[in-house]
């Protein structure tokens, strides 16, 4: 007998993560999104936000995340089916940790479950991947297959291939949110400032930084994974976006960060901790005390590597 409402988890996640731009991603054991999918009486997709961060949020089926990966499935499978999609939001939209991702994943995969559609990973990725056309303006799968998946992800760009790797026990994530407006689509502007050609010598270098970072983390190694998360493409132009960038950065790494980047599109800075050897709260708090000196308030905490999506 069918089911007729799902309610999916799906994480908050960073993309990048220095070198690998629209390649890199990484599931946060929190914060995280819950979307609920259930079928109604007639043939309209209906999106509801509700939530802490649920303010500013659309609920207009082409301009929400979760709507536009819905509509995507549902049109493809022909479903004439009505469906409610009910957007709990607890990540924080704009401040680069996957929000439109995570809602797009939940969606995806509570409809999958909805109409036992048994899609493959692959497509369940580039469901999701639609939705963040309502952000950035196009479809990138980095963090959609980080909250899909878990874990540490490759993907293969406009392919919608993508491979996870577990992250050792060791590693601890400290996230640094500071209490700013992010400018509207604000992903679509932060990918507006970048380079359309770069030198080979900068090409050369982020490629071997992406490579020692795989490597690092299949071998278990945290500090080297981050002192490889070097970026001289894309992060210094994005930096300038991120104020009191160069502080927060500076402090966490004399708190004993391994490495510290800024988090997809920013503003939010992420540091990597190996956890047997340093005090994750210390490096947090020296990343509070960054941005502080740049006269922003800030969000602060310790997390940890996630678990992909989940029906809850």
């Amino acid at each position: 007998m069918g089911v007729d409402s799902v309610a999916v988890r799906a994480p908050a996640s960073s993309a990048n993560l220095g070198p690998g731009f629209d390649i890199f991603g990484l599931a946060l054991n929190e914060p995280y999104d819950v979307v609920k999918a259930t079928k109604i009486g007639d043939r309209e997709l209906v999106v509801k936000v509700k939530g802490r961060f649920s303010e500013g949020v659309p609920e207009k089926v082409e301009e929400n995340s979760a709507g536009l990966a819905a509509k995507a499935l549902l049109t493809d499978f022909a479903i004439k089916e009505g469906v409610l999609i009910e957007v709990e939001k607890g990540v924080k939209p704009g401040m680069g940790l996957g929000s439109s991702a995570a809602s797009a994943v939940a969606a995806v995969y509570a409809l999958n479950k909805l109409f036992s559609l048994n899609l493959s990973r692959r497509d369940l990725i580039m469901f999701s991947a639609q939705g963040e056309k309502a952000s950035a303006g196009s479809a990138h799968a980095d963090n959609v297959s980080a909250a899909l998946l878990g874990g540490f992800v490759i993907v293969k760009p406009h392919s919608y291939e993508a491979q996870s790797i577990e992250p050792p026990n060791s590693l601890a994530l400290c996230i640094a949110m500071p209490d700013v407006k992010p400018p509207a689509k604000k992903t679509g502007v932060a990918r507006s400032i970048l380079p359309r050609s770069v030198s080979l010598i900068r090409a050369v270098h982020n490629t071997s930084m992406a490579c020692w970072m795989v490597a690092s983390l299949t071998n278990g190694d945290v500090s080297e994974f981050g002192r490889a998360m070097e970026d001289l493409i894309v992060e210094p132009r994005r930096a300038k976006m991120v104020p009191g960038y160069s502080k927060v950065k500076r402090l966490a790494l004399e708190a004993g960060a391994a490495g510290v980047v800024i988090s997809g599109a920013g503003p939010t800075m992420l540091a990597v901790v190996d956890k047997k050897a340093v005090k994750p709260e210390a490096v947090a708090e020296a990343m509070r005390r960054g941005f502080e000196s740049a006269g922003l308030a800030s969000q602060c905490f310790v997390t940890s590597p996630g678990k992909g999506a989940s029906t809850v």
